[in-house]
């Protein structure tokens, strides 16, 4: 199977990378997600909705088992880290399709975010060991670098246009 039949094949040919930008956004809300109600569930009360901030501040105080309680932190923090990386990836992801960058890089790079982030979201919740946490940092990097791909390659088709 060639790859001219692949990109012949009703629906590769389009460019659906906008779409990882809501995806983005959804990967970064599952943390939340899934941090709130099972603090409640374990510590009735833990999260109020209508206080959020002030009750991730006091999670603490709460009667949340050690191992558990660190993993609420970490979500939290990962919800955090994806919102504030996501407006990047998304004025890159902009900037390449306004560029006009071929589908083929479009995809690959913002699938690779993607990956890298619910992969990293994984990392940061459920890895607990300091020598191990490196893991976390390297899909971080992942990420990073997936962007920079777009913003270069955007940089590249712009370079040639003659203001």
């Amino acid at each position: 199977m060639s790859f001219a039949y692949l990109t012949a094949t009703p629906g590769l040919s389009y460019n659906y990378s906008l779409y990882a930008i809501p995806a983005g956004w959804l990967i970064a809300m599952v943390p939340l997600w899934w941090a709130a109600p099972i603090a409640n569930k374990v510590s009735k009360g833990s999260y109020d909705n209508a206080n959020p901030k002030d009750s991730w501040a006091n999670i603490d105080s709460k009667p949340i088992p050690l191992q558990l309680k660190g993993r609420i932190k970490r979500a939290i923090a990962a919800e955090n880290n994806t919102h504030t990386n996501l407006p990047l990836f998304a004025a890159a992801l902009v900037a390449a399709n306004a560029a006009h960058v071929d589908t083929s890089s479009l995809h690959f790079y913002a699938g690779l975010w993607l990956i890298s982030r619910i992969a990293y979201t994984f990392a940061y919740i459920f890895i607990e060991d300091r020598k191990k946490s490196a893991i976390r940092s390297a899909l971080f990097g992942v990420g990073v670098l997936s962007v920079f791909a777009l913003v270069i390659k955007a940089a590249n088709k712009y370079s040639s246009v003659p203001w």
